[in-house]
């Protein structure tokens, strides 16, 4: 019966401790929520600081709207003013696959991005990788890779 206890209080254990898996999307989560949530001054300084936190100093992000490839934290947050002048957008991640090997780590995603409120309804998906470094015990992005938008099918309609 105490073997039993062990076991159960182990497994239990074990499901409570933060896996690195976890760790990572629930980064790749909280990002995903304040880029949706940048919609005045107060919420852009907000993503900015947690840019720093949450990204290496030599972050690179490439995507085909870019033109060329950001590096560094602070050419994400001179971007990042961009989201004030856009339609509202929101983000997030679909289809999540972590892979970590030591202190790296590898993440495939489908990124849906939509237009929200207006008129205009529009949701793009995007395949994405994501390379990240674990510094003292913290999880830090160090690029992020977004391809075109994937062709997808029409809509049926009557």
């Amino acid at each position: 019966m105490i073997a039993v206890a062990a076991v159960s209080c182990a497994v239990v254990g074990y499901q409570l401790i933060p896996r690195d898996e976890s760790r990572i999307s629930g980064l790749l989560d909280e990002m995903c929520a304040r880029l949706t949530q940048t919609r005045d001054e107060t919420s852009l300084a907000a993503l900015r600081q947690f840019l720093r936190t949450a990204s290496l100093p030599q972050v690179s992000l490439r995507a085909p709207e870019l033109g060329e490839e950001l590096e560094g934290v602070d050419a994400l947050s001179t971007r990042a003013q961009a989201l004030l002048d856009t339609a509202p957008l929101s983000f997030a991640l679909n289809s999540v696959e972590v892979k970590v090997s030591g202190t790296l780590a590898r993440v495939e995603a489908e990124l849906l991005v939509s237009v929200r409120g207006g008129g205009e309804q529009r949701r793009e998906v995007r395949h994405t990788r994501v390379r990240l470094a674990k510094h003292d015990e913290r999880w830090q992005i160090e690029a992020v890779e977004v391809d075109p938008i994937a062709p997808s099918e029409p809509e049926a309609r009557p």
